[in-house]
């Protein structure tokens, strides 16, 4: 557990780093390692039930907003300090461009090209606590041929590792790989919820904040 997040952790540091010195925003997809502990699981992220209004559709995943979308607060968030773990918005994206265009229920999911769907994601917390970590995502569906959000939903998925002598001697690493099993349980409530969409869906006013 602790070695593969120290891994990941450094090459997404390393990355972030060059791309602040560069002045660049953003890095080329290939270049961000996504953990499988961001990923759900397999029964999970290949559902059985594919709603039928999105059968040979497009699907655009818009690019993350909210905590960590900054490069420079995901950086400081990688410094191994207890309590500032944070997960990178370009690493969350890249982990859900790879579970919908695994998951068989669009046509084709892009990262910029021009598609009905788009999906739209806010991080708005991301936090730890001891050894474990709580997500918490907005995420919006909108309908391009529409031109209104056909679903809405906040998520909140929670990590937590038993106490033990490992978790003890690197809190750092633990509370980063509960914040990526948490953001990981966090896609596949996501992929469960789109799953689930009805043909007859009623559209909700754009940006309407639900109760």
């Amino acid at each position: 557990m602790c070695v593969q997040a120290i891994d990941s952790q450094l090459s997404s540091a390393a990355l972030m780093f060059c791309l602040f010195v560069a002045g660049c925003e953003t890095a080329p997809p290939q270049m961000i390692y996504v953990s499988p502990d961001m990923l759900p699981e397999s029964n999970i992220a290949k559902p059985l039930q594919k709603p039928v209004i999105f059968a040979n559709q497009i699907l655009v995943i818009a690019p993350v907003t909210g905590v960590g979308a900054s490069n420079l607060q995901a950086l400081s968030g990688s410094l191994g300090i207890p309590g500032s773990a944070l997960i990178w918005g370009q690493t969350f994206h890249e982990a859900l461009f790879k579970t919908l265009a695994d998951s068989g229920m669009f046509g084709e999911v892009s990262r910029q090209n021009m598609g009905r769907y788009v999906l739209h994601t806010d991080i708005l917390q991301q936090s730890t606590v001891g050894y474990g970590a709580s997500f918490k995502v907005q995420y919006v569906l909108s309908d391009t041929q529409t031109g209104r959000d056909l679903w809405k939903q906040d998520i909140t998925t929670t990590y937590e590792f038993p106490g033990s002598l490992g978790t003890f001697v690197t809190p750092y690493n633990t509370q980063l790989d509960a914040l990526m099993r948490a953001s990981g349980k966090n896609i596949g409530n996501l992929i469960r919820s789109l799953s689930a969409i009805q043909p007859n869906h009623s559209a909700i006013i754009p940006k309407e904040v639900l109760p």
